[in-house]
This record gives structure tokens, sequence and C-alpha cells, in this order.
């Protein structure tokens, strides 16, 4: 366990990259976040990589990040909400899925947060979209961790007691 990496999926909002990024201080561990490396990548943000080059080349870039991923040890790692269709997610590390109930995730974005992500403009695609994504999220994951009401501290503590 302490050489694995600890990845991080759920639907948008759901504090990946503040839970992974919480982590990796806590453990010691270098924290990635997939969506930042695209970014970083492209010096653009995920938003205008949607509009500029469309989804599909979008989710061929995750799957760079996950090969990339596959080949490292001991992070804490944060995905986009769709990296779940990633080939070789079991391979990456210990997955775990931060579950929460889609009105709890619209009300943590304000609107400058929904703007970044695109496919949350619309409301109720993004509520279809969450609905499509939850058993996927609850069958790829090692581990699940309700994360309504508990803020980072309770969520790193009940993370380390599964995980050891």
């Amino acid at each position: 366990m302490k050489n694995k990496n600890i990845f991080f999926i759920g639907f948008m909002a759901s504090g990946k990259s503040t839970l992974a990024r919480a982590l990796a201080v806590e453990l010691d561990r270098v924290f990635l976040d997939s969506d930042s490396l695209i970014e970083a990548k492209f010096d653009k943000s995920i938003t205008e990589i949607f509009a500029e080059f469309g989804e599909d080349f979008f989710r061929k870039e995750e799957q760079k990040i996950a090969n990339f991923f596959c080949g490292i040890k001991n992070a804490s790692i944060a995905t986009g909400g769709g990296f779940i269709q990633v080939s070789n997610l079991n391979e990456i590390g210990i997955c775990v899925y931060l579950r929460a109930e889609f009105e709890t995730l619209k009300n943590r974005l304000d609107l400058k947060e929904k703007e970044k992500r695109p496919l949350f403009y619309d409301e109720k695609k993004a509520k279809t979209l969450y609905n499509e994504r939850l058993k996927i999220y609850e069958k790829k994951a090692n581990l699940i961790l309700d994360i309504e009401n508990k803020n980072i501290q309770e969520l790193i503590y009940e993370l380390k007691k599964r995980i050891e």
C-alpha cells in the first residue's frame, strides 16, 4: 500500500483535487491532477480545449495521462469527472470514489466554477451525465467515500483508516 498511487474519481465538484492535495501533504506524496497536466500541456483551460478541439480529443489526452500515471508510484492523484473512461484505470493504483448527491455538488459551484466545467453548462444535461456515471464510479472504485457533510480532515482520517 505504501508505494501505490491513490487516485480520486467522482463527479464534478466532489472535491477530488482538494482531497488529493491534502492527502499528498498528509502522507508526504507527490500531488498530481490530470486536468491540470492537460491544461499545462496546451496552455489552455479545459473549457478552451473542449471548445477548440472537442471532447474526443480531450479524452485521448486523458488516456495519455493515465498511461503516465501507471508508470509512477506514491502519488496522490486527482482526476477529471470523465477519467473513468480510460482503458487502464485499474493499473494506476487505489481508486477512491468521492460520492455525493447531485444537489450537493451543484450547490458547491458558483457561476465562475460552473464556467470552468464545460459539461456543467446545462444543468439538465449535467444531471443526466451524473446519473449515467454513478454506477460506473461505484463499479470502478476500490473504496467509496461518502463526502456529504464531512470536512477534509474527516475524509482524510476515514481514508487513512481504510487504506492502511
